[in-house]
Order: structure tokens, then C-alpha cells, then sequence
């Protein structure tokens, strides 16, 4: 199943930070069982919405394996936002990812005390997706006839 995320206001920065941190780790894009680069990788969908970021809203298309990643993506930076915090603004073990923050978040490279700020709306947003997400996939595909209804067992014959 594909999910199309639309991502409205500063969620496209967001996402696009939660993909710079996923990238940055070694190994991030290799599949467990082959350990060879997974055809599930989040570096397409960095790449494309990179050319939204400055736009009102980019939607991304994700699969399962994809989502799942970038949810993760979001939990780790998350908790890389918080030693950013803590290490006042300085360089991390991962590349360009501080970088990165004081570039699409400029209130954070003035004061480290703001990297909280965008701790706090990336786990509104992983709380926004999960939502998003579960309805979809409660949601039948168009099309489809509704499910007849269950019949009761019968205690008479």
C-alpha cells in the first residue's frame, strides 16, 4: 500500500531534517536480511522534496517500509535535536545535520533553546502522520463494495 503525505507549513522542513538525520547514520538504506541498498530507501523522497521546501505544501508518497523509516527518522531526530540543544548549537557525530537545522530553522542557530521548539513539532508531526496513515488504511479503496453484513449465528434450524 502507498500513502501520499500532504505536508503543510514548516512539515516539509521537518520531514526534510528527519531525512537528513536517516541518511547521515551508515547503513540507514541497507536492507536487514541482503545488507545490500533497499529498494524501500528514503533518499528518493529526500531528493524530491527538496525542491518543495520553501513552497506551501509538498506531498510525498510513501510505502509501507518507507513510512515505517520515516517514522523512525523522526523519533532519532528528535533525540539528535535534544543533544543540539544540549551541546549549544555545536557539530554532532552526524553530517550535516546541525548544518542543516541552522539552515531551515534559523532559530535554532541563533539560540539552541529553539531546537526544542522544533523537537516538540516533529513529534506533532509523527503524531499527525500516525493519524493520517491509520485512517487511510482503515479507509476502504474507492471502489470498493461495502462489506456485507456478518451473519448471526443460527441457533435455530
Amino acid at each position: 500500500m502507498t500513502f501520499a503525505l500532504k505536508l503543510t507549513h514548516d512539515e516539509p522542513r521537518l520531514v526534510y531534517l528527519a531525512l537528513v538525520y536517516h541518511l547521515g547514520r551508515p547503513g540507514s538504506e541497507l536492507d536487514a536480511e541482503t545488507e545490500q541498498v533497499g529498494a524501500h530507501g528514503l533518499r528518493g523522497v529526500k531528493t524530491g522534496l527538496g525542491a518543495h521546501l520553501e513552497d506551501e505544501s509538498a506531498i510525498i508518497e510513501l510505502d509501507e517500509a518507507q513510512y515505517r523509516r520515516l517514522l523512525s527518522a523522526i523519533y532519532g531526530s528528535v533525540n539528535e535535536l535534544r543533544v543540539f540543544h544540549m551541546r549549544s548549537g555545536a557539530e554532532g557525530d552526524l553530517p550535516r545535520f546541525a548544518e542543516t537545522i541552522r539552515a531551515l530553522f534559523p532559530a535554532a542557530a541563533a539560540d539552541p533553546e529553539a531546537a526544542l521548539d522544533v523537537a516538540q513539532a516533529m513529534m506533532m508531526l509523527h503524531r499527525r502522520i500516525e493519524r493520517a496513515v491509520g485512517r487511510a488504511a482503515a479507509t476502504p479503496p474507492a471502489g470498493t463494495p461495502p462489506a456485507s453484513k456478518r451473519r448471526r449465528w443460527p441457533f435455530r434450524r
